[in-house]
């Protein structure tokens, strides 16, 4: 029988990781109050406060489960997210240009932030059950790849590239850290450079090559499709060393910044508390990744350790790909910053990526 007594609860608790968390979410939740205060949108913060409650509550019931859970429902839980996603093209909500929400009454679920916590669960069973074994090489990846695919573009059609480009990335660190032959890697290298030109051109839409267009030159069109990258850079300037103080940000209090309560949070923050609070956000955001990859240190087993290796992808790839479209070294695309930006499914998202880490970290004592 398998057990853990109050005590070694405590005494093994991840306090590095949640305090991490934690903290990132209480910032977070100030800066939305500042994003949306003065405006319709004021009471979003307490929303987003709802949803952290819930999250807690579906976190600490995640947090005392048996692990062998998500390994058992990795391929139910990826039917049923293959599902949603291919229903939210037909009844799917449509927001900012995107078709990604279902409808629910009470809540707007978002298949595509779920998504990604199936594919870790299904891609760890997969790896954890098989055979062959390291160095994996392309053939031995079609499995993998067939499982990622559907998902991939069920997403790329709502249209939504950065979530897409998400669920990519994670998809490609775990079977990355799985150990691929060298050989492998240096064909998939060479047919992306000869793919890459061929889908900015044929795949892509229209306003996505201009995002990549502006990217390269944001001022090509200032007050157009330039408009996103430049605001975010002026606010993030505008804080300079210790920023300009809690509800004192030009940009984000004038409105200049568009969609900064959801995309462009980070900006808000920045200008208010300028290069030293951006330090210590980046700081929290590392010691997170940290004492999460110490959990894949500690897990039982394959499955155990790449779950981990997953959730902890799921954050870092979130907040690199944010800040770098903030401050413009990487194209502005959908992608939230995690316990910051306003919205449940992330939101919940990010909490059961927490609480299963907590779980997995967590040392079991058998009798």
């Amino acid at each position: 029988m398998v057990f853990q007594s109050e005590s070694n609860v405590i005494k093994t608790f991840n306090t590095g990781l949640f305090v991490s968390f934690f903290v990132t979410f209480c910032l977070g939740v100030v800066t939305l109050y500042s994003a949306t205060y003065n405006s319709s949108m004021q009471s979003l913060y307490k929303t987003q406060l709802i949803w952290f409650g819930m999250g807690l509550s579906l976190g600490l019931l995640i947090f005392f489960l048996d692990v062998q859970v998500f390994e058992k429902i990795a391929y139910p839980f990826y039917g049923i997210c293959l599902a949603l996603l291919t229903l939210v093209l037909f009844i799917g909500r449509v927001g900012g240009g995107s078709q990604r929400w279902i409808d629910l009454k009470v809540f707007h679920l978002q298949p595509s932030e779920i998504a990604k916590l199936a594919i870790v669960f299904t891609l760890a069973r997969y790896f954890a059950n098989e055979e062959k074994g390291p160095p994996y090489t392309l053939r031995s990846l079609l499995v993998p790849g067939a499982l990622v695919a559907p998902f991939f573009v069920l997403i790329l059609l709502q249209p939504d590239l950065g979530t897409a480009g998400v669920l990519f990335l994670v998809a490609s660190s775990i079977v990355l850290f799985m150990k691929v032959d060298w050989r492998s890697i240096l064909i998939v290298a060479i047919l992306g450079a000869v793919t890459v030109p061929i889908a900015y051109q044929f795949v892509l839409r229209d306003y996505q090559r201009d995002r990549v267009k502006t990217f390269l030159n944001p001022g090509r069109d200032a007050r157009g499709s330039g408009y996103n990258a430049l605001q975010c850079k002026i606010a993030v300037g505008s804080g300079q060393l210790a920023g300009r103080g809690h509800l004192q940000g030009t940009q984000s209090q004038l409105h200049f910044i568009p969609e900064q309560h959801t995309d462009f949070i980070f900006s808000v923050y920045a200008e208010e508390r300028g290069f030293i609070g951006s330090v210590l956000l980046v700081a929290l955001y590392i010691a997170y990744c940290i004492y999460g990859l110490r959990t894949v240190a500690l897990a039982r087993d394959k499955f155990q350790m790449l779950l981990a290796y997953g959730m902890v992808s799921i954050i870092f790839w979130h907040v690199f790909i944010n800040m770098g479209m903030v401050i413009g070294i990487l194209p502005i695309v959908g992608v939230g910053l995690p316990f910051f930006s306003y919205g449940g499914s992330s939101l919940m998202t990010f909490m059961v990526a927490t609480a299963i880490l907590l779980n997995i970290s967590r040392k079991k004592y058998i009798f």
